[in-house]
């Protein structure tokens, strides 16, 4: 399945790994990419996932339940020139 959207989430760095688990196990074969940045000093870290779009509400309610302080940024529509 094509992504379809990109998805923005800050976590503190201490949770990165296990949304990053979480993501996985979740929806591993509807995300086709994740990337972490660390900011604020290394104390949080904003993940962008490239996802498709049965994946957008699994992701957002697994995050909510497992990860209360986790913050949702922009779900940007993918142009479809950039998914191949």
């Amino acid at each position: 399945m094509s992504p379809e959207f990109m998805m923005r989430i800050t976590v503190d760095s201490d949770c990165a790994t296990e949304l990053r688990h979480l993501i996985l196990n979740r929806c591993g074969k509807l995300v086709t990419y994740i990337r972490m940045q660390p900011v604020d000093h290394a104390s949080r870290m904003i993940v962008w996932l490239c996802l498709a779009k049965p994946a957008v509400e699994t992701i957002i309610h697994a995050v909510m339940m497992a990860l209360p302080s986790a913050e949702f940024g922009k779900i940007t529509p993918l142009s479809p020139t950039l998914v191949r």
